[in-house]
């Protein structure tokens, strides 16, 4: 059982592709593909194919090929009917130019073929990447030559363009080649991918699956990236992106970036490709840089804090001593700090990293604060800025003074002074009723003594 296993082991990891063209009479041309264990001969490649193929019994030569898709001769007792015309079998090796007539049958009762034309002895079985072809006719016909990639790689890499920060690199595509970064590069890898089967083979290759791995950068581990898996329908393309990006902690060496391309036909024939690039990255011997300055908050209001994070790593080989300073005369602010870095990337002290709280004025104006920060080491300097908006609302701070007991006291004294002067407006009104009632009087007084001299004047 344990030796069975391991002989089936052997077999899956052992896999032949094997190409096979047929020239039909009337100048048709159709191919195949199939993947077969090691050591699988003729008979059972041609049955796993698409060809319908009509066998004579078995002999001491093998089964001969009597028609295929319907063409050729029917069997006749062990062999098949002879009019002078047969299916010519023949061979193109994996990177041979002209075809090899078979010495040997498709099967047979002895072993595999030794692979020499002189040699008549055993039966055919697939090699890796081997072409089989067939013409129906005389003695030493020959299909169309059509290499096995000409025939098997139906999923094509069109086309692959490197960039790396943006700008793309001339040193590498679809073969491989070299990529030149640096610690903090960010690297795309655009790879176009076709299907070329045609539309009226109607071939969709699915199971698609590119990855791409960058071999112990960093503090040794990988990098990869992989697309999800998508299929392609004949005469189709697609274009897929993998991303990298290079550690700022990275000895400056050369590393290998391999690419997989896998898929299946959907008569699960496999495709695989692999394509090798190496990226070198490269250190200047002084380089330090910012890997981080902001504020936690980029919105704050005035008379309060803001906290400003900065982290400064050394991307240069040599030990630095730094001098930072940050500073913004408007608001009168100026950080200053000595430390050292070490030149070892996967040193501890290769960075520096700290949050400096930055107290900002009650008497400034809401605007704009934008605050410098410098890096001074040995002959280099380094320079960058950060924003912080401040917002200062007057009118929050006016609505705020009733709590303040002055304005309290101000506010009775304006109902105070109300309350009088309503008060006054009372007296005025007073004073006139009583003028009105004198007149009164006086008139009925007048009025009383004018019928009196009346009555006088009558009587005399």
């Amino acid at each position: 059982m344990y030796l069975i296993f391991l002989i089936s082991i052997a077999n899956i990891v052992h896999a032949e592709n094997v190409g096979i063209i047929v020239e039909f009479s009337d100048g048709t041309i159709k191919t195949d593909c199939v993947n077969v264990p090691s050591e699988t001969d003729g008979y059972e490649i041609l049955e796993k194919s698409v060809f319908d193929v009509l066998w004579s019994p078995e002999s001491s030569f093998g089964q001969l090929a009597c028609k295929i898709n319907g063409e050729g001769t029917n069997v006749s007792g062990s062999f098949c009917e002879f009019f002078g015309d047969f299916w010519n079998f023949n061979i193109l090796p994996n990177g041979n130019n002209e075809w090899i007539h078979s010495p040997v049958g498709h099967n047979g009762l002895e072993g595999c073929w030794n692979r020499d034309v002189l040699s008549f002895g055993g039966h055919y079985c697939g090699v890796d990447k081997e072409v089989i072809g067939y013409k129906f006719g005389p003695g030493g016909n020959e299909p169309p030559l059509k290499t096995y990639e000409q025939i098997c790689e139906k999923l094509k890499i069109e086309d692959i363009k490197i960039y790396v920060d943006g700008k793309k690199e001339a040193g590498a595509d679809e073969g491989g080649g070299k990529i030149d970064a640096v610690p903090g590069s960010k690297l795309e890898l655009k790879i176009k991918l076709e299907n070329l089967y045609e539309d009226n083979e109607n071939v969709r290759i699915n199971e698609i699956t590119v990855q791409g791995i960058l071999e112990q950068i960093g503090n040794g581990d990988d990098i990869d990236d992989e697309i999800n898996t998508f299929g392609l329908n004949p005469e189709k393309s697609k274009e897929i992106t993998l991303k990298f990006n290079i550690p700022l902690e990275v000895e400056e060496n050369d590393y290998d970036l391999k690419v997989e391309i896998d898929g299946e036909n959907e008569r699960h024939f496999p495709y695989s490709k692999k394509i090798e690039f190496e990226v070198e990255v490269d250190k200047e011997k002084h380089d330090v840089i910012f890997n981080k300055l902001e504020f936690s908050n980029n919105n704050i209001q005035c008379d309060s804090s803001a906290n400003l994070k900065v982290d400064v790593v050394n991307l240069g080989t040599e030990n630095e001593e730094i001098k930072l300073v940050i500073s913004n005369q408007e608001v009168d602010i100026n950080i200053q700090e000595d430390f050292e870095l070490s030149g070892d990337p996967f040193d501890k002290d290769n960075s520096f990293s700290k949050i400096y709280g930055v107290k900002l004025p009650a008497d400034i104006n809401s605007d704009v604060y934008v605050f410098r920060a410098d890096l001074f080491y040995g002959n280099n300097l380094e320079s960058s800025t950060v924003e912080l908006n401040v917002e200062c609302n007057k009118l929050t701070k006016t609505k705020s003074t009733p709590s303040n007991p002055k304005s309290n006291t101000n506010t009775k004294s304006e109902i105070t002074g109300a309350i009088a002067t309503i008060d006054t407006e009372e007296k005025n009104l007073s004073s006139g009723n009583v003028l009105m009632i004198s007149l009164v009087i006086g008139e009925i007084i007048v009025l009383i003594i004018g019928v009196f001299l009346l009555i006088h004047i009558f009587r005399k």
